[in-house]
This record gives C-alpha cells, sequence and structure tokens, in this order.
C-alpha cells in the first residue's frame, strides 16, 4: 500500500513538471522549449555543435584574470572527461565583497518576488509571510553588484568556457542564492534542486560555482556524478527528471559520485549535463554563486527582474501597522 502511494506521489510530481515545462515553452519561448525536448540526446548535441562558429581566440579575452595562475587547459581537459574540475577559488577581496552584498540587499524566498527580505531577518520574514523557505534568490545580481559584474568578464572564465563550448560564449545567467537548513517536503526540496538531476540551458552550456560559505557534507554540499555528461542510460535521457539517490548511485558507481566540500571562496566548475544535486543543509545555511555560459542564450536562466514587481519584508511594515491599529 505504502509502495504504490510513493509511486502515485513520485508520479503527480513528474508529470507536474512536466506540465510546467510545456506551459513555460509555449507561452514564452517555443525554442527553448524544442531544445529541451530534443537536447538531452547526445547525437542531437553533436549534430547541433557541428554547425556552430569557430570560437575567438582566447588571445582575445583581454585583461588581468582574477584567477592568475590558473591554466585553463588543464580545466577544460578535466571537464571534457569528468564533467567537473574542482579548485577554482575566488580571491579574497571578490569573496568580501559579494558577502557584503549578500547582506546588504534583500533576497527572495523560494525565487519568488514577493516574498523578499534581507537575510539577517529570515525568521522575522517567515513569521510574516507565513511560510517556511528552503531556498532564496537574489535578483539583478549583474546590475547590482560589481563583484559579480566583473566574474562574468574575467578572461579566465570566458577562455574556459569558449574552449569547452567551441563557441564564443554567451552569458544566460548569473544566481546567488541561499540554501537554508529546514525541514521541507519532497515537492520543495525537488523544486530547490536537492535530489538527483541534469540541467538543459542549451545544447552546450557550462557552469562556475563559488561557495560563499563553509561547505561540508552537513551544510548543503553539491553532489555530482562525474563522466554522465558524456553517457547516461537511455531511460534516464529520456525520462528526464529528478531521481532517487539510490538508483542513480546504483546506475553509474558509487566511485563516480564526487562531493564537493570546501571553505568559503572555494569554486568549481561544471557540466550540469552531469547527474548532480546540492545536499540539504542541516548545520547552517549556504550561500552559493553560479555564473552561467552557454551557446545561446533563451532569455530563461536570467535572474534580471522589473524592480518596481519586488516586495521586501521590512520591520518598519510592522511599525506602520501598529500605526494604523492606532489610528483606527
Amino acid at each position: 500500500m505504502f509502495l504504490g502511494f510513493y509511486w502515485l506521489r513520485d508520479l503527480y510530481h513528474d508529470a507536474y513538471d512536466y506540465s510546467y515545462e510545456l506551459f513555460r515553452g509555449i507561452t514564452k519561448n517555443p525554442s527553448w522549449l524544442l531544445m529541451r525536448k530534443l537536447g538531452r540526446f547526445g547525437a542531437v548535441r553533436s549534430l547541433i555543435h557541428r554547425f556552430k562558429p569557430r570560437p575567438t581566440p582566447i588571445a582575445q579575452f583581454r585583461g588581468e584574470s582574477v584567477f592568475p595562475e590558473t591554466a585553463s587547459e588543464s580545466i577544460v581537459q578535466s571537464l571534457v572527461k569528468d564533467g567537473i574540475y574542482l579548485g577554482l577559488n575566488l580571491p579574497p577581496d571578490l569573496l568580501e565583497d559579494i558577502i557584503t552584498y549578500a547582506k546588504q540587499y534583500p533576497c527572495y524566498g523560494d525565487r519568488k518576488p514577493e516574498y523578499g527580505f534581507h537575510c539577517t531577518r529570515k525568521r522575522e520574514a517567515q513569521q510574516w509571510y507565513n511560510r517556511k523557505f528552503v531556498t532564496a534568490y537574489y535578483f539583478n545580481t549583474v546590475e547590482n553588484c560589481p563583484a559579480i559584474e566583473q566574474l562574468t568578464h574575467d578572461p579566465l572564465l570566458l577562455s574556459i568556457a569558449a574552449d569547452y563550448l567551441g563557441t564564443d560564449p554567451v552569458l544566460i545567467s548569473s544566481q546567488l542564492w541561499w540554501s537554508f537548513a529546514t525541514e521541507a517536503s519532497l515537492q520543495a526540496r525537488r523544486k530547490a534542486s536537492q535530489l538527483f538531476h541534469y540541467d538543459l540551458d542549451d545544447y552546450r552550456f557550462i557552469k562556475f560555482f563559488f561557495y560563499l560559505t563553509n561547505v561540508d557534507g552537513l551544510t548543503g554540499a553539491h553532489a555530482c556524478i562525474q563522466g554522465t555528461h558524456r553517457q547516461k542510460k537511455f531511460a534516464h535521457e529520456w525520462g528526464r527528471k529528478r531521481f532517487k539517490d539510490s538508483e542513480i548511485v546504483e546506475t553509474y558507481g558509487i566511485d563516480k559520485l564526487v562531493t564537493v566540500c570546501g571553505n568559503a571562496g572555494f569554486g568549481f566548475v561544471e557540466d550540469t549535463l552531469c547527474f548532480h544535486k546540492g545536499m540539504p543543509p542541516i548545520r547552517h545555511d549556504r550561500l552559493m554563486l553560479q555564473i552561467e555560459f552557454a551557446t545561446r542564450d533563451y532569455q530563461m536562466q536570467s535572474d534580471a527582474i522589473d524592480p518596481r514587481s519586488l516586495y521586501v519584508y521590512s520591520a518598519y511594515l510592522k511599525h506602520d501597522r501598529a500605526l494604523d491599529r492606532i489610528a483606527d
């Protein structure tokens, strides 16, 4: 009986995710939807890649990188083989600048523009909105944070992206978000990317990740199944969804599982066509930055949003509401 319940629950969530993807694609960008349906297959991705123009020579990415002693060739080799490279670390000044930005600007619970709050007021905000948040994202990060904007133009990141993508890289998103240590439903974990899955943001794409808090196995470590960007079980390509840990690990082997831990500033590069997930934080919240390049921008990944649509909780709201009651 219980097995039947869990099977029906998973079927419902998979159907919901599938229907929502169809709705987004049909109403916003049908070419994005076509890519999502065809791009899951390696043969299609290879065929599309053959017709892409070759990249600008790396020497054209002028300027001084904030990662001065890093060889892009070894990083790209690791990405081609394993789908992940560890150890591209932020310099301390940029790390401090991004953390300062995260403290000064509001984030938005579960990526909803109507649930804004400052990270230091999370508990009050959850009471105000009468809901618990699993994640909280920042909007308009490139526009508002010079340190993040600088990273999107970094010559080393651009050269790695160009070499790996095989064409001139296009910045399609920067994402800065909190993953909170909290209890959550299965559906909330699915939405927070805390179950194994693979991304499909373009026929070719690459992501740079940076931890902005100390991360270990109890504080939201990123987990990746290396090599699965190149080869997956056909059923996993065809039926793109969220998967249980046991199914993925048993299929591809525990030896392929990489759990990424590191102190604040630790960075890594990944082709997230690999199966991956964020482990739910238990001991404390995790703050992470992601910068993504692809061959084409479908306008579906950006964190840019009209500031007029954002609502932010503030302690002043309580004060104003109290004054209204007195006036009444």
